[in-house]
């Protein structure tokens, strides 16, 4: 990738590469400036500029503005593919809904774009959710405290989750999702979900007396969402 050049959203005019995320004065206008790093390729951008200057993400149409769970600042949006990702310019953290993290997860297109178009030899190893301090933190959207959830139940990456509104990622925690996505975690988790539900109605079938009337039908993703609240991310988030 090319070295990404800065320019001022107001007047054009070339800028230094910022150190910090502090506001900045244009050299040449003297607009006021806000460093952020982009949510997509973490390359430095101005958040007033329509598309970051590293990848081209859109600045998102303006909405109600989100605060960073972490440390409360104002996060700063990017846009690409049809997937929002808010970043936030102090600790590199990064917030999405639960739409575009579905596709994110399941979208050749959006994962490409994310994490590059080249595949692992193995999947990642999972991580120990025993060394992620413990730490409750507030939904950007509505401010009350999110679940903690280890993603897919066994990447061993601990997010925090708001059912209805989104969830977030620490700063290399959703490039860590991505790899485990690619790698073919989340397709072995299904599975190991479907095989453990496939268990569980064969032992409830075993204790079932016969009655009148006709077979009861199972849907298995239907059932699979609602046996247990602790089988993974989609149950936290996607309901």
């Amino acid at each position: 990738m090319k070295p990404s050049v800065l320019r001022c959203p107001s007047c054009g005019a070339v800028s230094e590469t910022p150190a910090s995320a502090s506001p900045v004065p244009c050299a040449y206008c003297k607009a006021a400036l806000h460093p952020a790093r982009c949510p997509w390729c973490f390359t430095w951008a101005f958040a007033e500029s329509k598309a970051c200057p590293g990848c081209e993400a859109e600045a998102p149409a303006p909405g109600a503005p989100l605060s960073c769970p972490s440390c409360r600042v104002a996060l700063s949006g990017r846009s690409l593919g049809g997937v929002r990702l808010d970043g936030c310019p102090s600790c590199g953290g990064v917030w999405t809904d639960p739409a575009s993290l579905r596709r994110l997860c399941e979208d050749r297109a959006a994962k490409a774009a994310y994490l590059g178009d080249g595949s692992l030899s193995a999947p990642p190893k999972p991580r120990d959710p025993s060394a992620t301090p413990v730490r409750y933190r507030p939904c950007a959207v509505c401010g009350d405290m999110m679940n903690r959830v280890n993603f897919a139940g066994a990447s061993g990456v601990i997010i925090d989750a708001c059912r209805p509104h989104g969830t977030w990622f620490d700063a290399d925690e959703l490039a860590a999702i991505a790899a485990f996505v690619r790698g073919g975690g989340l397709d072995a988790a299904r599975e190991r979900d479907m095989r453990r539900l496939q268990d569980e109605l064969r032992r409830l079938r075993a204790h079932e007396r016969p009655q009148p009337g006709p077979p009861v039908a199972y849907d298995p993703d239907t059932l699979g969402f609602t046996v247990s609240a602790a089988r993974g991310i989609f149950k936290a988030i996607f309901g």
